[in-house]
């Protein structure tokens, strides 16, 4: 793996880049891959304001309002395109909030456009209450069938082979936050054991995104410093301390599977912060040798004209 942890695009006007490479050994063509996070489209309709939540929302949640976050995320899509990159990946909080007027924004400038993007879930996704006043009674079950009918591909668990030399996998580890559920789910144990095998099988390497950071288990390293700052109330994060490992029986057993494979799975790539960090997850080989994986944290397309990071595998 070759860290190239900075931005190659610091023209103010244009879509700023990072990068990092990873090399399969297997030669031929390099895979391109684009991660995008945290767009939060910010729309509503007629309809959705006879929500008591969303008129709440409408009222006091300003940021991104009447769909400012599009401009951004349409320019990291054409950059994508200049460079004809094999897969755009978004790691979640497309939405701002769940809505009629949000979906109708993603299915337009995703969906319809980029049939083909990987997009998972983040913890806005299903949120009615964004900084409003009124609670929302409809059951996260409800909300969660909502995302499943807009969504292009399944909603827990997605992934793609590349060129024979990359799986890319997203994962949902943020929707139910707010009611109760922190973390995996039980059923992306056996999906994700069968793409470690595949990926080992063939001499692929594995990439994961999901949209909150892992715990990193490196208890000496302290507060990680941020690299690029779009957020600026958070300027470092502890990501051995800060960030739990939630102890429910999806995330604990999705963690080891992670942790415990480090011979194919090469990175972790998420956002939420709205912020860019560089981490490190303590892991092992299956032979027990210890290694660690590098974790991508990346700051949102809404900041400045855009943020995208831009992974190679050769």
């Amino acid at each position: 793996m070759k860290n190239l942890w900075k931005y190659t695009q610091i023209d103010p006007a244009k879509v700023m880049v990072r990068e990092v490479e990873f090399n399969t050994g297997k030669g031929g063509d390099p895979v391109v891959i684009i991660h995008m996070t945290d767009p939060h489209f910010n729309m509503f309709t007629e309809r959705d304001l006879e929500n008591p939540a969303l008129a709440s929302t409408h009222e006091f949640r300003k940021w991104q309002a009447n769909g400012q976050g599009v401009a951004n995320c349409e320019k990291c899509f054409e950059y994508a395109e200049a460079i004809n990159a094999d897969q755009v990946v978004i790691t979640g909080d497309v939405l701002d909030f769940l809505a009629e007027g949000t979906i109708g924004l993603m299915k337009e400038h995703i969906w319809d456009k980029h049939p083909k993007a990987l997009v998972s879930l983040g913890n806005h996704e299903m949120s009615r209450k964004v900084q409003g006043k009124v609670e929302d009674d409809t059951t996260p079950e409800s909300r969660k069938q909502i995302l499943k009918n807009a969504w292009a591909h399944d909603i827990t668990y997605e992934s793609r082979i590349i060129k024979d030399k990359v799986i890319a996998v997203v994962l949902d580890n943020s929707s139910e936050s707010d009611f109760g559920h922190k973390g995996f789910f039980t059923e992306q144990i056996e999906p994700l054991k069968r793409d470690i095998e595949l990926a080992r099988e063939n001499g692929m390497k594995l990439l994961l995104f999901f949209h909150d950071p892992l715990y990193t288990a490196k208890h000496d390293v302290g507060y990680t410093p941020v690299s690029f700052c779009g957020d600026k109330s958070l300027p470092f994060v502890n990501f051995a301390t800060q960030i739990k490992l939630w102890d429910n029986e999806g995330t604990l057993a999705v963690y080891d599977l992670i942790t415990h494979n480090a011979d194919v799975i090469a990175g972790c790539f998420c956002g939420h912060f709205h912020n860019d960090f560089y981490t490190e997850i303590r892991a092992w080989t299956p032979d027990g040798e210890e290694t660690l994986i590098p974790q991508y944290v990346l700051i949102g397309t809404p900041y400045n004209n855009g943020h995208v990071l831009k992974i190679t595998v050769k």
